[in-house]
């Protein structure tokens, strides 16, 4: 008979080392992050894996890739490589 383990799900013990996961931002925060370290160095342009590094929250790549690609529909940020994606600041 095949019997699979059933694994559980259990919390680590503070201080093993183990990283807990961050919390959600509220809706548009993240969009409002990144336009905000745009507009502080307008004269640059940013991969979005740079500005996940930059803004503290390198698993939210594609969440990142997301918020440029809305800004710049918006107008409020220009594309200015399509591959690899760079996005500036309007100004």
């Amino acid at each position: 008979m095949n019997r699979r383990r059933r694994l559980t799900a259990t919390r680590p013990e503070p201080g093993t080392g183990h990283r807990t996961r961050q919390p959600s931002l509220p809706a548009g925060q993240l969009c409002a992050m990144v336009l905000t370290h745009l507009h502080a160095y307008s004269a640059l342009d940013f991969s979005p894996t740079e500005l996940a590094n930059v803004l503290g929250r390198p698993k939210s790549r594609g969440a990142i890739t997301n918020a440029c690609r809305r800004l710049a529909e918006l107008g409020l940020a220009t594309r200015t490589q399509h591959q690899p994606q760079r996005y500036r600041a309007k100004t």
